[in-house]
């Protein structure tokens, strides 16, 4: 039987303008997300999601999608995290000291 691990990458992004709508007054945010390899796509596994005024949003394969939003569903490209690239530490940090307001 063989296990294969999957390989792990994160990135962090500054969004420079709000949601609009509803969540204009939210402001902007800075998104981090963890991908998984599949083939040669960078698939988000986990996304958080803070915002100027404090909001924060979870998701993952356990909570997918809600009136806010979703995990994107857009691979990455390798070449995007020599930008954006962060280590799993600063990821882990963001997931595990804050709490979310739509889980």
């Amino acid at each position: 039987m063989s296990v294969s691990i999957k390989e792990k990458k994160y990135c962090k992004w500054f969004w420079d303008e709000s949601l609009g709508g509803d969540f204009d007054t939210w402001g902007t945010s800075t998104y981090f997300i963890e991908l998984t390899l599949v083939g040669n796509d960078l698939c988000p596994t986990r996304q958080i999601e803070v915002y100027e005024n404090g909001n924060v949003l979870f998701y993952d394969d356990n909570h997918f999608a809600d009136n806010y939003g979703m995990l994107s569903d857009k691979p990455l490209e390798k070449k995007d995290l020599q930008e954006f690239g962060i280590s799993k530490a600063e990821f882990e940090l963001v997931w595990s000291t804050n709490t979310p307001m739509n889980r």
